[in-house]
């Protein structure tokens, strides 16, 4: 506990008093907010987690190619939804494989053409 200035009028140590108890009540509620804080972001981080991890990992997977027809409607959006299944891959990463492998610009592609795809599956083949 504090000394107070005995120098100095009862009025400004009853002054001094109420703004330690002021200070003491701001220091409270900041250490509430942070520990707020703190736990949402912990349960925030726990639930991406758990979302980021229901995604397979590709490299548990073997990766092929093939040649596969474009259908009317199609588009490598499509596609790339079709082969990547819930793998944890980048759709625009994997597009772009697409157009490497078939030398296209991005959505360059028409029904009825065949072009190359990569896809994964657990089994050897």
């Amino acid at each position: 506990m504090r000394k107070y200035n005995h120098n100095i009028s009862e009025k400004a140590n009853e002054t001094l008093r109420k703004r330690e108890a002021v200070v003491r009540r701001q220091r409270s509620i900041i250490a509430i907010v942070i520990i707020v804080l703190v736990s949402l972001g912990i349960i925030l981080g726990t639930g991406m987690n758990v979302l980021a991890s229901s995604k397979a990992d590709p490299a548990a997977y073997n990766k092929y190619y093939k040649t596969v027809r474009v259908e009317y409607g199609d588009t490598l959006w499509t596609i790339a939804d079709e082969y990547i299944m819930d793998l944890n891959i980048d759709k625009t990463e994997y597009i772009a494989e697409i157009c490497a492998l078939n030398n296209l610009n991005a959505d360059e592609i028409q029904a009825g053409e065949y072009i190359v795809v990569s896809y994964y599956s657990k089994e050897v083949k």
